[in-house]
């Protein structure tokens, strides 16, 4: 808890305890509790110093509206269609071989025409769209780079 803090509960206690006091000494222990918010000031900023009160101790401000309720409206999900069908691929003709893509490779390092992988192997272009060697598309994903 910070000092200033600690000073101002402590301050806040002892005009709290002065309060009941003077109340029970004057025979008023429940009129002078009532009454000890309403003399305290409305809490505002200090116009110099935005972190501090410009009149300690200070009370809340009173509600500018009262609160009211308000019911809740939860509205229903909309209603979700059906998944379109799934169609069977057309089978490869025998002989037809489709390329998977490669292993991500490491990069080495990187100039203004392209990248080199780890192994040294080059990759023409700029930006993360390169091709490789046998003319692949390469896509750069930050430190690695993959062919398909």
């Amino acid at each position: 808890m910070h000092t200033a803090t600690a000073a101002h509960l402590r301050y806040g206690a002892m005009l709290a305890f002065a309060g009941v006091v003077v109340g029970l000494a004057c025979g008023q222990a429940g009129a002078a509790s009532a009454a000890a918010p309403e003399t305290l000031p409305i809490c505002r900023l200090d116009p110099h110093d935005s972190t501090k009160l410009a009149v300690e101790p200070c009370r809340t401000a009173p509600p500018v509206q009262p609160r009211r309720s308000v019911v809740q409206a939860i509205g229903r999900m909309p209603v979700q269609g059906t998944a379109p069908p799934v169609v069977p691929a057309a089978p490869m003709p025998p002989g037809v071989v489709v390329p998977m893509p490669g292993a991500p490779q490491p990069i080495g390092s990187c100039d203004t025409g392209g990248c080199r992988d780890a192994s040294g192997a080059r990759y023409n272009g700029a930006g993360n769209a390169t091709l490789d060697a046998n003319g692949r598309i390469c896509h750069r994903n930050g430190a690695f780079m993959q062919c398909f």
